[in-house]
């Protein structure tokens, strides 16, 4: 679910840019009893070097088991919705599991790279992590807005209803709709489009999610996304979204990602 959102945010980003170009790939996720950090990341030593148009690496923390999963790829085809530089792309979530009771808590990062060869190595990920923030207090603060509710009925839910986005949003269908959504996304303009709706999601689960993207190679944010997906009554306003920001912290300190270029090894 987490992963296919992340490929949905890119759609809305940059165009391409072709060079073939030297990615650590690995046949299977890398995966640790602890919760990685800048000085634990594992080895890659049983990744290969492929060539790639895009070099990735994917990490999911799961912060209830206390666990990390560390995907490492080459990406050998492009299209138009490819980006175009360096870029980061750090998330805060919650959802709830798939029994209905057990909230699910994790952090993730996906990181693609293409103006280096070996980019998706351990040092710059090093450095990555060295660099980046990621804290949230939604189970603590949050919990109850994602409570399951078995009886739930979009015709009586309230849900919030508002689209100002040039992108696609969802129609509302209170015939059919499980839950509530609210959608925020914020670019380096500074505009913010928003949709509010009760749409048919194929996303079985309430979720709180903040994702933030940067660009390595420009050194700014390019974009800021919120998602609120849950089923009590009005769940999903403005305030509610609000709490979603004002619970969780993304940021990305690019002077000390830069301060010491010597430091990568391709």
């Amino acid at each position: 679910m987490l992963f296919s959102i992340f490929l949905f945010l890119f759609t809305l980003i940059l165009p391409i840019l072709v060079a073939p170009l030297q990615c650590y790939s690995c046949t299977d996720p890398i995966v640790v009893n602890n919760s990685v950090t800048s000085e634990t990341i594992p080895s890659f030593s049983q990744c290969q070097l492929v060539i790639g148009i895009q070099c990735m690496i994917y990490i999911h923390w799961d912060l209830d088991k206390n666990t990390t999963s560390i995907a490492v790829s080459a990406i050998d085809s492009i299209t138009q919705n490819n980006v175009l530089d360096d870029t980061i792309m750090p998330m805060a979530f919650m959802n709830i599991g798939t029994n209905k009771n057990d909230l699910l808590s994790g952090h993730s990062l996906l990181y693609f790279c293409m103006l280096s060869n070996k980019c998706n190595n351990n040092t710059n990920l090093k450095k990555i992590l060295s660099s980046l923030v990621i804290e949230d207090q939604f189970r603590q603060e949050l919990s109850p807005l994602l409570q399951a509710v078995p009886s739930f009925d979009p015709k009586t839910a309230a849900c919030f209803d508002f689209n100002n986005s040039t992108n696609q949003c969802s129609p509302k269908d209170l015939n059919h709709c499980p839950r509530c959504q609210t959608t925020f996304n914020t670019t380096n303009s500074s505009s913010t489009e928003m949709c509010a709706t009760c749409p048919i999601d194929p996303v079985n689960a309430n979720t709180i999610l903040h994702s933030v993207t940067f660009s390595l190679s420009n050194q700014t944010k390019i974009s800021e996304y919120v998602r609120l997906d849950c089923q009590l009554k009005g769940c999903n306003s403005i305030e509610n979204v609000n709490r979603v920001y004002n619970t969780s912290i993304i940021t990305f300190d690019f002077h000390e990602y830069f301060k010491n270029l010597s430091d990568l090894s391709f």
